[in-house]
């Protein structure tokens, strides 16, 4: 390792580990390469390009393959994969979906992979602006309208505004305006979708409430059913415990008809007093 490094136009370790410090940084930023490259640079007062040249050499090493760098995070695209890059970020656009929500679902939620196809989608707007318009022109074909060079309508106050704070942000050394209104665009559609999820829970919560009500008005009403019953069965037991006493003085048939109905009666007052209880 030691020798590969040397044979690096004498980079010595600490600055090997400080370049890789910085993109790592960069990486949870979305700082752009370039910026890194010039940031090392300065610090090393090696040119820029060299530092350039420097990373891509590093990256191809098979020793940084499965270290915490992340390499494959910078893996260069093939045509087939812009392709499909294009067709997914523009498609998602003229449905309304940023950018960043489109990048960060085509990463799987990983932060690394949604800057990776992020900042390449970029690239292609800025550098390749004829790729970008044939494959519009595809999805255009297909019933997808979408332009990424037409700037939205909105209010002349609003759209200054707008620009002025990411010019702002982009004299900030380090940041990226673009990306940070990317921030805002997604941290803004999460609040959405939360309130979209709210609002569903409140309507669940509501129909509950409802349900319960109706399944309270039911069970008083059968509690009134059978406190009816409960009276007629206590009025039943009554009369029958009138009839067992004068029966009692009679024989045959309604005599014995009169033990049967003194041990029914018996055992209804023995359910009624363990209901009362």
């Amino acid at each position: 390792m030691a020798d590969i490094q040397r044979g690096r136009t004498g980079w010595k370790k600490e600055e090997d580990t400080l370049l890789f410090a910085e993109i790592e940084k960069s990486v949870g930023r979305g700082t752009p390469l370039k910026s890194v490259f010039e940031a090392v640079a300065e610090q090393t007062g090696r040119k820029p390009n060299s530092v350039r040249n420097y990373y891509y050499a590093r990256i191809k090493e098979k020793d940084l393959s499965t270290t915490a760098l992340h390499a494959g995070a910078f893996v260069p695209f093939t045509e087939e994969e812009i392709h499909s890059l294009l067709r997914t970020v523009l498609s998602a656009q003229a449905n309304g979906i940023s950018v960043r929500c489109c990048t960060m679902s085509m990463g799987g939620g990983d932060n690394r992979a949604m800057l990776r196809y992020q900042n390449k989608y970029r690239a292609l707007l800025k550098n390749r602006p004829a790729l970008v318009r044939q494959v519009a022109e595809e999805l255009k074909a297909e019933g997808v309208d979408f332009d990424p060079y037409c700037t939205p309508k909105q209010s002349e106050g609003r759209g200054k505004a707008a620009g002025s704070v990411t010019a702002r942000i982009n004299r900030l050394k380090g940041m990226d305006g673009a990306a940070f209104m990317e921030g805002l665009d997604y941290i803004t559609s999460i609040a959405e979708e939360a309130e979209k999820k709210e609002e569903t829970y409140r309507r669940t919560e509501s129909e509950l409430r409802e349900r319960i009500r109706r399944q309270e008005e039911e069970i008083n009403a059968q509690q009134g059913r059978f406190h009816a019953l409960l009276l007629m069965y206590r009025r039943l037991v009554s009369a029958n415990r009138d009839f067992i006493g004068m029966a009692g003085r009679e024989t045959g048939p309604v005599s014995e008809y009169a033990r049967q109905l003194a041990r029914s009666v018996a055992d209804c007052e023995k359910a009624l007093t363990e209901y009362q209880a």
